[in-house]
């Protein structure tokens, strides 16, 4: 008999401890995906595009529209949405938008489609109000790492 109450009140001992556990792991502050994508929520404005040549970055020189190029996040139903806004002509007067897009948003990357393309673009946060986007293009007729620089309007 008393065996069997030495091992019920091990057994209960166990029990109570992994529930005390749970609660603390419950408690902590969750650092995951969502707190970065509730980072960029708002908008973006564009602040220089870099490349890699060889193992030298060089600042791209960027037409004064490119400057007034913007990314806007903005979360609704649970998703996530991503407009892009431009702007061309002489003056830069000339302004369009693509999107909202719906944008996934993981620990490193975006994901969208843009028309029938599927895009990953790896981002790193550079301050609470600078981040970047690294992807590859043709650049000056080359393949190329590119790197732009964004900040939080």
């Amino acid at each position: 008999m008393a065996k069997v109450i030495s091992c019920f009140l091990l057994c209960l001992l166990i029990c109570s401890c992994q529930s005390q556990t749970k609660k603390q792991l419950k408690n902590k502050p969750e650092i995951s995906v969502k707190n970065n994508a509730h980072y960029f929520t708002g908008s973006w404005r564009f602040v220089d595009q870099k490349y890699s040549e060889g193992n030298e970055k060089k600042i791209y020189p960027s037409h004064d529209c490119m400057k007034k190029y913007t990314l806007v996040f903005k979360k609704e139903n649970g998703n996530w949405f991503l407009t892009k806004n431009y702007a061309t002509g002489k003056d830069c007067s000339v302004k369009s938008s693509g999107g909202p897009i719906k944008i996934s948003i993981n620990e490193c990357c975006f994901s969208y489609w843009e028309g029938d393309l599927k895009k990953t673009e790896q981002y790193e946060i550079l301050s609470e109000n600078k981040f970047s986007i690294r992807y590859s293009d043709i650049l000056d007729g080359k393949v190329r790492e590119i790197e732009d620089t964004y900040e939080k309007q």
